[in-house]
């Protein structure tokens, strides 16, 4: 019986360390940039979770975009140069002290991301 016991205990104990809390919705995020280089702008503050939904820009350059210095997408352009579109799949889920910026977006341009901030609840 007390080898049971502690085996439920050593169990129970086991899947509330494993878990990881839940999350609360906490408010929409606009995360807005005008200069042509931004490797890493925007960082997840801590206890806090966003989904990148989607973004804009007004600029046409051969930009990537990074996360925590790696680059997950970029503007590409066809054999024939006029028309580009962005290569990224969204969204984007990033934990608390991820961080996100841009690069190559060129001078006078804009971009924006759209995000949903969540609080992780323990």
């Amino acid at each position: 019986m007390k080898l049971l016991s502690l085996f439920l205990l050593a169990f129970c104990l086991s899947v509330m360390a494993s878990a990881q809390g839940s999350l609360q919705f906490n408010k929409a995020v606009l995360l807005e940039a005008h200069q042509s280089d931004c490797a890493s702008c925007w960082t997840v503050p801590a206890g806090k979770v966003w989904k990148v939904t989607s973004m804009s820009t007004n600029s046409s350059n051969l930009a990537s975009i990074h996360v925590n210095g790696y680059t997950l997408g970029f503007l590409s352009r066809s054999t024939t140069q006029s028309e580009s579109r962005w290569v990224i799949e969204f969204p984007l889920w990033l934990p608390a002290a991820a961080t996100m910026g841009y690069t190559n977006l060129g001078s006078n341009r804009n971009i924006t991301f759209f995000a949903l901030e969540f609080n992780v609840v323990p």
